[in-house]
């Protein structure tokens, strides 16, 4: 046989095991960030339901810090947050619900509640704005519910007010 045929073809099989090797390895990488993912989420999620348990079964935003100037809520209770919207608007945080702009959603409903600090660099352009933004992000129960985020580039807050909230509402990182 010629050579360069048997070169090929060894070259050619490295090439399959290699590119087999990278797809199996990647899978691996992304089960080990989704099982690290489950696992913080699970951690939170028990700290939540502790707190729910410490009121009687009800989710209520534990608010030690200054609260916040405006009328009580007929269903959601006191004001404890709030956070201007730019152009009109706000996110108001009340004792067991959460009024963003026109939703209504009870604490109750909540599965999660996770802050992503950002970056401080805000970029060039608006994708890059939103990139590096911080986020609060409310996962509702239910499939149908969509993610709600509060961003910091449309309203106005502290990360320290966001990471009280979050602590809050139970889903602290820490037991």
């Amino acid at each position: 046989m010629n050579f360069y045929l048997i070169l090929g073809l060894v070259f050619g099989i490295l090439g399959i095991v290699l590119m087999v090797f990278l797809v199996i390895i990647s899978v691996l990488f992304i089960i080990g960030l989704f099982q690290g993912w489950n696992k913080s989420s699970k951690q939170r999620q028990a700290n939540a339901e502790a707190q729910r348990r410490r009121h009687g079964g009800k989710t209520v935003l534990e608010w030690p810090w200054p609260r916040a100037i405006g009328s009580p809520d007929p269903e959601f209770g006191a004001l404890l947050e709030e956070f201007p919207k730019k152009g009109g608007g706000s996110a108001r945080f009340y004792e067991t619900g959460l009024v963003l702009d026109v939703k209504r959603v009870p604490y109750d409903t909540l599965t999660d509640v996770f802050f992503d600090e950002g970056s401080p660099e805000r970029g060039a352009d608006l994708k890059e704005a939103i990139q590096n933004s911080a986020v609060l992000w409310l996962y509702r129960k239910g499939g149908f519910h969509r993610t709600l985020g509060v961003r910091d580039f449309v309203y106005g807050f502290d990360h320290e007010d966001c990471r009280h909230i979050k602590d809050g509402l139970g889903f602290r990182d820490d037991a």
